[in-house]
């Protein structure tokens, strides 16, 4: 039933760093509150200003999880299975957003309550649960699982059952399927714009490229390197690595000989890239830059243990503010998001899942409010359809969620004083690339 080759969103951000990362790191278990959060739970504040409170639904509701003083969302994430905790960070990532619109007062009145699932890494786990939540839930919202292609003919024989994943991993599920949505759209392709701010940075560099490919994450490296190979960048060097190699010495050995200057492990975990940098320091190997997105992690400085061997050297091309920390005081969707994720979960540190959780919890409020004198199911998904801008309040670039468009505009982190910092631009995102779409055809 469903295809054994992994798309998506970069397994890079995905099994990488939360996967490896969580098994080299120990994960960790919550009891946080998924619904009725009262403003009393909100002491506290945070750094800097924040965004408006979410948009108001003035229609009347009505459909599946709706009473006259709560509505039920589900949500469907990877917890347990070989990774434990895997993609626990999405389910802390819509607790605090549902506590954030609690706090003010939730969706038209009524309080916004979660039914979290755990699929186990199971496609008949998750294909069973989506069924069963499909009468209960008005929406799915921030799901995260390698699953979601097991979830095809329930979609199918549920139009009118809304399912904003966190990330859809299966690219079959942007075409055929318009009940099916994501507040970061990536289609099959990848952004030119951090290859391109590499290529202006080392233009005598790109020619020497290098690549390590996790073998769960091929298809996935496959159309980076195809997008980066669209302007110009040539790989002298690539090899698909083990889950749990740890040991990177040949390839370092080989890149060095072959003069690679630039090093792109844009689809590897953590783990690996900290093993990969450690190892090239003690190789006196020194590339001009390191680059991928899943690099940007709060382990990594932890993980690197001398955290001076990264300095201006490592470089990570995102579609999102620095959810770390770095943009809080300048974004207020940064400071709302971290400062709720801290109420709940004190102490958890944000990740591309606790961003697109919330991201996913504010599309559907958005498409709630613009859904007209009738809020049913079938009219927000009408008006989601409708929502080509959308950047979860400043958290990311601008995305095409109606029209599952990728966004092409960046910010470029890098390391510098053994601190992540903001390099270009100063502010906002730069936009100067292009989203270069991929054909499946060439990833299989």
């Amino acid at each position: 039933m469903k295809p054994k080759k992994r798309f998506g969103f970069r397994a890079a951000a995905l099994v990488s760093a939360a996967g490896l990362a969580l098994a080299a790191c120990g994960s960790s278990s919550h009891s946080g509150q998924a619904g009725g959060t009262s403003a009393t739970a909100a002491a506290g504040g945070g750094t800097g200003a924040t965004i408006p409170p979410p948009a108001k639904v003035t229609g009347t509701l009505s459909g599946p999880g709706v009473t006259a003083s709560t509505i039920t969302i589900g949500q469907i994430t990877t917890t347990s299975g070989p990774v434990p905790g895997l993609f626990q960070d999405a389910n802390d990532g819509l607790d605090a957003y549902v506590a954030y619109v609690n706090a003010n007062g939730g969706i038209a009145g009524r309080q916004l309550k979660v039914i979290h699932v755990d699929d186990a890494f199971d496609c008949n786990t998750y294909s069973q649960a989506l069924q069963r939540l499909s009468t209960q839930v008005f929406a799915m919202v921030g799901t995260f699982t390698l699953e979601d292609t097991c979830g095809q003919a329930v979609l199918k024989a549920n139009p009118n059952l809304i399912d904003i994943e966190g990330e859809v991993l299966y690219p079959g599920l942007y075409e055929g399927f318009p009940n099916v949505f994501s507040p970061t759209p990536l289609p099959p392709g990848y952004a030119t714009t951090g290859y391109k701010w590499i290529k202006d940075k080392f233009p005598n560099d790109i020619t020497h490229t290098a690549t390590l490919i996790p073998g769960a994450a091929e298809a996935n490296g496959k159309q980076e390197n195809l997008t980066a190979e669209s302007i110009g960048y040539k790989y002298v060097y690539s090899r698909i690595i083990g889950p749990i190699e740890t040991n990177f010495t040949s390839d370092i050995l080989k890149m060095k000989s072959l003069g690679v200057k630039i090093v792109d492990l844009g689809v590897s975990s953590v783990g690996i890239d900290s093993n990969f940098i450690q190892q090239a320091a003690q190789q006196n190997f020194h590339p001009d830059a390191i680059i991928g997105a899943a690099i940007y992690d709060s382990h990594l400085l932890k993980l690197l243990g001398n955290a001076s061997i990264a300095n201006n050297v490592v470089y990570a091309p995102l579609a999102y503010s620095l959810y770390l920390g770095q943009d809080r005081a300048s974004v207020p969707g940064v400071n709302t998001f971290l400062t709720w994720l801290d109420r709940i979960h004190p102490g958890e540190a944000a990740s591309i899942f606790t961003v697109s959780a919330w991201g996913s919890g504010m599309l559907l409020t958005e498409a709630m409010s613009k859904a007209g004198a009738q809020v049913t199911q079938a009219s927000t998904i009408q008006a989601m359809n409708a929502i080509t801008s959308f950047d979860s309040g400043g958290l990311t670039a601008p995305f095409n969620p109606g029209q599952r468009v990728g966004a092409h505009c960046m910010v470029i982190a890098g390391i510098q004083n053994g601190k992540w910092v903001r390099i270009d631009p100063k502010s906002g995102f730069e936009c100067n690339g292009v989203y270069h779409n991929v054909p499946l055809s060439e990833l299989k």
